[in-house]
């Protein structure tokens, strides 16, 4: 109970402990049952990644995995006939293989990128209008496989003789996950082949605003992977992670302590995905190279 009361006045403002109603208390109980809710996930996460970590293995990727899609869904309001028109549009070119690179409509673009294991993907801002499912890219996640794709196709010359392929992860219940970092479910899986050896790198696109510092789970999971490859241990495979920053290095600097703050995010494998639009994916592949 001594954990639970700090945690209670570091959530509470003081005002509101003082007892003047039971409107008050209605509000203290909503933040008990919603810490004991978190406790108990994280126990039970625990207590599975506990039972699970002994009977971690690697396996071969198949066409019938969860993280490859068949189809995307669209569900469009009967009224909005410009987009029924448009996505029909798509649908036929995609049904004829007539898609190339890349479509667009509004505040939708589907694009290909030769290395993503299925074609096309899609960035879109669901809205009243249309809906889309599986869940389309954000942003963040769509800049970073262009960013990947300009990176490649800048420096083919530099994957000669290595296999690069990309593989956006699925959600809860059908992607990789791992419990040891509070259920992580990375947003991309990359793979590099050389001579034989793959480098695995699950990377993440994230704005980091609700993140509070380098002991995050999601951060401290480029420590955690290691410690499955080495639990894991074989030597042709090597496994990495990257937290890919959509938020400004600037909003974030308190993480560090006041010196070497920028490579302290390197050291942490946190990447800068406006500041070093050009930059951060050639890092991720020198550091995967370096081992």
């Amino acid at each position: 109970m001594i954990h639970y009361t700090s945690w209670y006045r570091l959530l509470i403002p003081a005002d509101l402990l003082e007892v003047t109603n039971f409107e008050r208390v209605r509000i203290w109980q909503e933040i008990a049952v919603s810490l004991l809710k978190k406790y108990a996930e994280r126990f039970y996460n625990f207590r599975k990644q506990e039972y699970e970590g002994p009977h971690l293995e690697y396996y071969d990727v198949s066409q019938t995995d969860d993280n490859f899609i068949d189809e995307y869904k669209a569900t469009i309001d009967r009224n909005a006939g410009d987009w029924i028109t448009k996505i029909n549009e798509l649908k036929d070119q995609l049904e004829n293989q007539t898609f190339r690179d890349a479509w667009s409509f509004g505040n939708l673009k589907a694009f290909d990128f030769s290395k993503h294991l299925y074609q096309p993907l899609i960035y879109f801002k669901n809205n009243e209008v249309v809906k889309l499912a599986p869940v389309p890219l954000n942003e963040g996640e769509r800049d970073f496989v262009e960013d990947l794709k300009e990176y490649y196709c800048n420096h083919k010359s530099d994957f000669e003789g290595k296999d690069l392929y990309l593989l956006r992860n699925q959600s809860k219940g059908k992607g990789v996950g791992f419990f040891e970092a509070g259920n992580f479910y990375p947003d991309f899986i990359l793979w590099l082949i050389v001579n034989g050896k793959q480098y695995v790198c699950f990377i993440d696109p994230k704005g980091l605003t609700r993140i509070h510092g380098f002991d995050d789970p999601k951060v401290r999971f480029h420590k955690t992977i290691k410690e499955i490859q080495n639990r894991l241990g074989d030597p042709d495979i090597v496994l990495e992670s990257f937290i890919v920053s959509n938020t400004y290095q600037r909003e974030i600097d308190w993480w560090g302590d006041g010196s070497g703050v920028e490579q302290q995010f390197d050291n942490n494998h946190v990447l800068f995905q406006k500041e070093d639009k050009h930059g951060y994916v050639g890092k991720i592949f020198s550091s995967i190279l370096s081992q």
